[in-house]
């Protein structure tokens, strides 16, 4: 067991006790640290303006872990090739990744390497993305210039070529339309967290790498334009120059020791294991498992005081990995949003594209699917995905804190009993969730709505999935439902089996079994239009801030009509 929680910062090794483990990490790196280049203004994750970099060395390349049994099938995970590539080993260089700092505990980031702003240069030499920046006059106050010249950076990390040859440098016209009309279908893997690729740096990459972004003054268009003329450099590099190996290995090996932080009545604890982590939460009633904090963190920044019990999982290998079973994709706890995409790239494609739209980038590196369905919230973004999926949800406890771990597992349609409340007893945790790849005969299509189109609470989502009788295998791909209009048949598509889940239109996100009954057989527009009305009949939802009942009713009921029409008519 230690006390202290371990960073490296700009390179140099940091021990941190006490209070100061407890900080936003934002706040403690300004007024502890003293590096005041990293700023803070929304302190909910939303500017960007607090971005910095961080990579976190490879817990799960050896583990394994059973999660039980699925469709009949022992479920198990080794998937340090998937998610592992992300971080490093030993031997293996890090890969930075961008990240907010300012809802995010000290804690938090036990194991891993920060760099800041104040890291970016190179002695008096500005990095590739300063240099850019200055160039092309992209900063007026400065203040949000920080957070963009670490996205900046952290595109170059995975797209920049060791001759710094990005050359695609649009207009101020192009980049400001680019800005404003960006399809929500983006095909960019990589610019949301994908794999390192050789693929040239264009408009589209780089304003999904400054999603999470904001400014207020000077205007995207030469913002834009630098990141599209930033020239990457294999000085710079900042794998390169922070990838020491003997802090790498630093890191590893105090990761195999448990974390216990003690202050003002706060407890927070990092076990290894995950007997270690059921005995803490049966012998600490009312604990919180700290995953993202993008929630927590928001609220602690408003004045709400940290829980008094906090399990945070970072140490527990196990619950880093992913796999996909013979029926579908199992997730673990730690597994984060962004990781969960490339995953489903070819299983459920149809989830990839919708997670472009969840968060910014610096959200997705360290959000966990785990840490959505936990929050219990309905308008979760994931929720309604998970029910059309079939998904499972798999706990872990240790009554009383002695004996054996119990494991069960929980249908994802029984997990939510009631506003943010799930059918877990008080000592239980989530260790993985389990769901059904998307089908090869299924026309499958996820929405959301909300006033903003990227980074922004949904007023109401929906889930939609149809089988239809006689539907050819096709590849998973987005534009699927496009092949159904150029079929030219006589007869009306036959609905073999249907889905529908919503969100936002009831104190837990919901199925509806009924109504899907009812679409079995041949689906025509008239046949949508009574089901639309069904729908609109059959929620309850509330009014609040983001839209009326009413408002949610008729929306429920055009989102289903969009998707018929796109079964229809392509």
């Amino acid at each position: 067991m230690r006390d202290f929680v371990l960073i490296y910062l700009n390179g140099v090794r940091r021990e941190i006790r006490g209070r100061e483990a407890l900080m936003m990490l934002g706040d403690w790196l300004r007024k502890e640290a003293g590096l005041t280049g990293t700023k803070i203004v929304c302190a909910e994750g939303d500017c960007g303006s607090c971005t910095v970099l961080r990579a976190f060395p490879d817990l799960a390349a050896h583990a394994h872990v059973d999660v039980g049994v699925q469709g009949g099938v022992k479920v198990g995970a080794n998937v340090g090739a998937i998610v592992g590539a992300d971080h490093a080993t030993r031997s293996a260089p890090l890969e930075f990744e961008a990240m907010n700092s300012c809802i995010v505990t000290v804690a938090q980031m036990d194991g891993s390497h920060i760099v800041t702003v104040e890291g970016m240069q190179c002695g008096d030499e500005l990095s590739p993305a300063q240099v850019a920046m200055k160039q092309c006059h992209a900063s007026q106050c400065g203040y949000c210039t920080p957070g963009f010249v670490m996205a900046i950076s952290a595109m170059l990390e995975k797209h920049g070529d060791a001759n710094g040859a990005s050359t695609n440098v649009a207009s101020d016209s192009r980049a400001r339309a680019t800005i404003a009309s960006d399809s929500g279908r983006r095909e960019n893997v990589a610019s949301h967290g994908g794999a390192v690729t050789e693929q040239q740096i264009d408009a589209k990459m780089a304003a999904n790498y400054l999603t999470g972004n904001l400014c207020r003054c000077t205007g995207y268009a030469p913002i834009v334009e630098a990141a599209l003329k930033v020239r990457a450099t294999e000085k710079h590099s900042v794998a390169g120059r922070y990838s020491n190996s003997a802090a790498i290995a630093d890191a590893l090996n105090t990761a195999t020791k448990s974390l216990l932080i003690e202050h003002d009545g706060i407890k927070l604890f990092a076990p290894v294991s995950l007997r270690e982590a059921v005995t803490f939460a049966a012998q600490n009633p009312g604990f919180k498992v700290l995953a993202a904090a993008t929630d927590m963190g928001v609220q602690t920044n408003k004045g709400k005081p940290l829980p008094r019990a906090l399990l945070s999982l970072h140490l527990v290998s196990e619950l880093y990995q992913a796999k996909h079973s013979r029926s579908g994709i199992v997730v673990g706890a730690r597994v984060t949003l962004a990781q969960l995409r490339r995953l489903c790239e070819t299983s459920a494609p149809e989830l990839a594209s919708f997670l472009n739209l969840f968060g910014s980038p610096q959200i997705k590196n360290v959000a966990t699917l785990v840490g959505n369905i936990a929050n219990a919230s309905p308008i979760g973004d994931t929720l309604p995905f998970l029910l059309i999926a079939e998904a499972v949800v798999h706990v872990a406890s240790r009554p009383g804190g002695k004996g054996p771990i119990h494991k069960r597992n929980i249908e994802f349609t029984d997990l939510y009993v009631g506003y943010k409340k799930l059918a877990l007893t008080p000592e239980e945790i989530i260790t993985h969730v389990s769901f059904n790849a998307t089908d090869s005969k299924e026309l499958l299509r996820l929405y959301k709505v909300s006033q903003r189109k990227d980074m922004d609470i949904s007023a109401i989502s929906g889930a939609f999935s149809f089988t239809l009788a006689g539907r050819a295998k096709h590849s998973n791909s987005s534009n699927d439902l496009h092949s159904l209009a150029a079929r030219k048949t006589k007869s009306p598509p036959r609905v073999v089996s249907a889905r529908i889940a919503f969100g936002g239109v009831a104190a837990t996100p919901i199925r509806m079994p009924e109504i899907e009954a009812a679409l079995v057989g041949d689906f025509t527009m008239e046949k949508a239009q009574a089901v639309a009305h069904m729908i609109a009949s059959a929620i309850t939802p509330l009014s609040d801030v983001r839209g009326s009942a009413a408002y949610r009713r008729v929306t429920a009921a055009k989102l289903f009509m969009r998707y018929a029409s796109e079964v229809l008519h392509g």
